[in-house]
């Protein structure tokens, strides 16, 4: 026996392919009927870039203004201090400061540096020899490295500037943790 086609079978198939293709198909939304969702392309798809604000070097560090710092240098022939006038915070989030590395004979090694702590890096400024800064222009960032003689910046970062459980320190906060008693093993 043949099986009967029923039309209204036929029909309805039709039917419900002719209202699965309307709700698949989009349907073009006039701008003007769209309520103003409070952002523009500008704030949504360009990516931020820091820039760096430009800075004086600070006066040439005094042994007076000099504070030790214990920046892990065990087994190395150095001192490490800080020149606490020379601590600042900017609004570009690096941290400058100025470091006097003095070694075993008596000989200061001295930097005015920054710390970048939202990328880990750190960038020279100056040196100084005989009370006089020496510019470096344009020097680089560089990441940071936990090693050797520069192992103190990897210590300021974490010890004392780039805390992360202390987010938006102003340089007085950072200068009062480089002033504390710090016993803690890094």
């Amino acid at each position: 026996m043949k099986a009967v086609k029923h039309p209204e079978n036929h029909v309805g198939g039709l039917f419900a392919k002719a209202l699965w293709l309307m709700l698949a198909t989009p349907v073009p939304v006039s701008a003007v009927e769209d309520e103003p969702l409070g952002w523009t392309l500008q704030h949504s798809d360009e990516e931020e870039v820091w820039h760096e604000q430009q800075g004086e070097l600070p006066p040439y560090p005094e042994k007076g203004n000099l504070l030790e710092v214990d920046a892990g240098t065990e087994g190395l022939q150095y001192t490490v201090y800080i020149d606490k006038p020379s601590l600042i915070k900017r609004d570009d989030g690096v941290v400058r400061y100025t470091v006097v590395l003095v070694s075993s004979t008596g000989i200061w090694n001295v930097f005015n540096e920054g710390l970048h702590c939202g990328e880990k890096m750190f960038r020279r400024y100056a040196y100084g020899v005989d009370d006089r800064w020496h510019p470096i222009p344009d020097s680089p960032w560089k990441t940071l490295r936990g090693k050797g003689a520069n192992r103190y910046r990897m210590i300021f970062y974490k010890k004392y500037i780039c805390d992360p459980t202390r987010l938006n320190q102003s340089a007085e906060q950072i200068l009062d943790r480089f002033q504390q008693d710090w016993n803690e093993q890094m």
